[in-house]
């Protein structure tokens, strides 16, 4: 017979429980992020899928480099009754009710050819050491209609020690897209300078997450100062031979 619970204990549950409790205790700063990568992400997305009566059947969706699920949500919306793939190289293989998840690198792509609909990359590249493989092995799973959605830093990016490199500029990442027979068809950029206080401030456990979060709105709506990460829509070429 199970002991009951301590009243301290239930009154302790129930106050972290409260959203003013929430937004004073520390966060991370992937809330923000959350924030103002999803009406981009959405955006695009939408334009990949289609917007009228003659929207792309997604039959897979792959989130490459998934980490712990960030941006899960906003690809779900949009999968339908597809299956949704996610893997990070990072993350132990623990299976969603309702999609497939794996581990696995970015250069190695343990998925058939062209066996994906709408492939999701949200900063990810400029920690792959291999960008070239990389970008080679997300077209090569996208189906001859298939779209990607990726995002990277832009320099002048805040400084992240587990970066490879700093970032793209959009002429950067259309050129090594192109080599890999991929071209942009839309770009969008968001985190601009108030963001970036975050990232360049934010330090473990000091941090509240009602100033992670309010900071993030801050940035989406007034979007002060040069942006800092670029997002774009890219497809296979149809210009070139098989």
């Amino acid at each position: 017979m199970s002991q009951a619970v301590p009243v301290w204990r239930r009154f302790a549950r129930r106050s972290l429980s409260m959203p003013i409790v929430r937004l004073a205790a520390p966060g991370w700063p992937d809330a923000g992020r959350r924030v103002v990568q999803k009406p981009v992400l959405v955006s695009l997305i939408a334009q990949a899928v289609g917007s009228n009566g003659s929207e792309t059947r997604i039959r897979r969706a792959l989130n490459a480099g998934a980490g712990e699920g960030l941006h899960t949500p906003v690809i779900r919306q949009f999968v339908g009754g597809g299956l949704l793939l996610e893997f990070d190289v990072s993350r132990p293989p623990v299976r969603p009710p309702d999609g497939e998840r794996f581990c696995a690198s970015l250069t190695e792509i343990p998925l058939p050819d062209e066996s994906v609909d709408l492939a999701v990359c949200t900063e990810v590249l400029e920690h792959v050491a291999d960008d070239h493989r990389a970008i080679a092995e997300l077209k090569r799973v996208l189906s001859a209609t298939g779209a990607l959605v990726l995002s990277v830093p832009t320099p002048p990016a805040v400084f992240d020690p587990a970066h490879v490199r700093e970032g793209y500029t959009l002429q950067e990442l259309s050129a090594l897209f192109e080599h890999h027979g991929l071209r942009i068809e839309a770009t969008r950029y968001c985190m601009h300078a108030c963001f970036k206080l975050v990232l360049q401030y934010w330090r473990p456990y000091m941090v509240p997450l009602g100033l992670i979060v309010g900071l993030a709105w801050i940035d989406r709506w007034l979007r002060l100062g040069s942006p800092m990460d670029l997002v774009v829509l890219a497809r296979r070429r149809t210009d070139l031979a098989c």
